[in-house]
């Protein structure tokens, strides 16, 4: 159940007390009300919770066991309770309920304004926190998908078959608007040589590129060969403002048709558990939305985005996978 804006006041609060803390919390966006009623024996109202409780029952044992006996225990956990207390010592039973703070009527400015700025910090904190437990379930669930697709890589025994679901399944990962695969040539005894063969071309824009076969060294000049002989991956933001000075000199048209204008590119090496570079992944052109095509330069300029920390990692992830399975298709081929 979702948070809302309200701090909802519970018992006979004093006129004073109520202009006080509805001046304090309408400073943060906040206000006061006494509406929300209990419902199905939780506190709640149009399916929120109220951004806090301020309460003005008379402090007794019972009472408060019976309010929160009735909440759910997200309630409890989510939404700070604050509890008037008369004059004198507080009541050795309040530490045995989840009450987040006590206070006296009637209350002085500053009171109001603390009592206020510790439900809105209370809120802000609990605001955080959803945002990372959403974050890390999707984690989860992108990583468990991610598996199963690895998985899935593992099990393809055609090369030009694998060679496709590696580069479709990491373009719609990353929503990559084209990418290309290049599988590095191998001698008759199966080891690897210093060249690297452009196998498939994907993009949303276009179709085509460069015949299959073409070949490249695994050297500085590209950024695939560059790639493969660091056994590192490269990210470019924009392939205008590659520094003079930075290698792959050669490398500005790709593999792609002219017109097609590449901005964003990330080139992933293919690592085996040898630790050798079988191959290389190029993906071009990070996108928000799938269904963009990129048939001009404004629309390069418009849609493209630089491949983010997570695009790197989910590429980084099914690379293993699919230098694994490209391996295993390659020596099996070799024994034929």
């Amino acid at each position: 159940m979702a948070i809302g804006r309200k701090i909802v006041v519970m018992g006979s609060m004093p006129k004073r007390d109520a202009e006080l803390l509805g001046a304090a919390a309408e400073r943060y966006g906040f206000e006061l009300s006494a509406t929300l009623r209990l419902a199905g024996g939780v506190l709640s109202e149009g399916g929120e919770y109220p951004a806090g409780v301020i309460s003005y029952l008379p402090c007794g044992r019972d009472k408060i066991s019976r309010f929160f006996a009735a909440q759910h225990i997200d309630f409890v956990d989510d939404v700070p309770f604050y509890q008037c207390v008369g004059e004198g010592a507080v009541p050795a039973y309040i530490y045995d309920f989840p009450v987040n703070g006590v206070f006296v009527s009637p209350l002085s400015e500053s009171a109001a304004a603390s009592l206020a700025l510790s439900i809105v910090r209370s809120s802000a904190a609990l605001s955080k926190r959803k945002a990372l437990e959403m974050r890390l379930v999707s984690g989860r669930k992108q990583k468990d998908s991610l598996a199963v697709i690895g998985m899935e890589l593992c099990y393809e025994n055609d090369m030009p078959a694998l060679l496709g679901h590696i580069l479709k399944v990491n373009r719609e990962a990353v929503c990559a608007d084209a990418g290309c695969v290049y599988v590095r040539d191998r001698m008759v005894d199966n080891r690897l040589c210093g060249t690297l063969r452009f196998m498939l071309c994907q993009s949303d824009s276009f179709e085509g590129g460069e015949t299959a076969g073409a070949a490249l060294k695994v050297n500085t000049d590209t950024l695939a060969g560059c790639a493969v002989y660091t056994g590192q991956f490269i990210e470019v933001d924009d392939m205008e403002r590659i520094r003079p000075d930075a290698p792959f000199k050669a490398d500005r048209s790709f593999v792609c048709p002219p017109g097609y204008h590449c901005k964003s590119v990330l080139t992933m090496p293919l690592i085996n558990t040898e630790d050798e570079a079988v191959g290389v992944l190029q993906l071009i052109n990070r996108k928000l939305e799938r269904g963009i095509t990129l048939t001009s330069a404004e629309q390069v300029r418009a849609h493209v985005y630089p491949f983010s920390t997570d695009d790197i990692g989910v590429v980084r992830f099914l690379a293993r996978y699919a230098a694994l399975s490209i391996d295993r298709i390659s020596l099996y081929n070799a024994g034929a």
